[in-house]
């Protein structure tokens, strides 16, 4: 909210797809800081909801909140299409698969993780 996020007041829908999925709580908002900060710089092509950067901007997502769930649900490993990639893996292995063309992509995603816990403990 400070930054004036789009993603601002989607926090329960990380958090209730982060237990659906049983992932980290941290990691869908993490990815969406470093792919479109928070939304700022999302997909473009009225492609908006799409956060995450997924499928490299090709898949559509109706909103943020289909956004986080299908995204979710693909690094859960519960997607056919896509469970070979993530399915039984560390965080770090899903993120080395997700993306695996910049070098310090699962660093980047590690420190934002930190800062938002950083945050919610600071916030306690």
């Amino acid at each position: 909210a400070r930054n004036n996020l789009p993603l601002t007041g989607h926090g329960k829908s990380f958090v209730e797809t982060a237990d659906k999925y049983n992932l980290d709580w941290r990691l869908l908002p993490a990815i969406a800081m470093r792919e479109s900060t928070g939304g700022k710089f999302a997909c473009p092509n009225g492609n908006g909801a799409n956060v995450f950067g997924w499928a490299s901007c090709r898949v559509r997502f109706s909103s943020y909140e289909e956004a986080i769930d299908k995204v979710g649900a693909h690094l859960a490993g519960e997607v056919k299409s896509t469970s070979s990639y993530y399915k039984g893996r560390t965080t770090t292995q899903k993120l080395k698969r997700y993306n695996s063309v910049i070098p310090s992509y699962t660093k980047d995603i590690f420190a934002i993780m930190n800062k938002i816990e950083d945050m919610e403990l600071a916030m306690k």
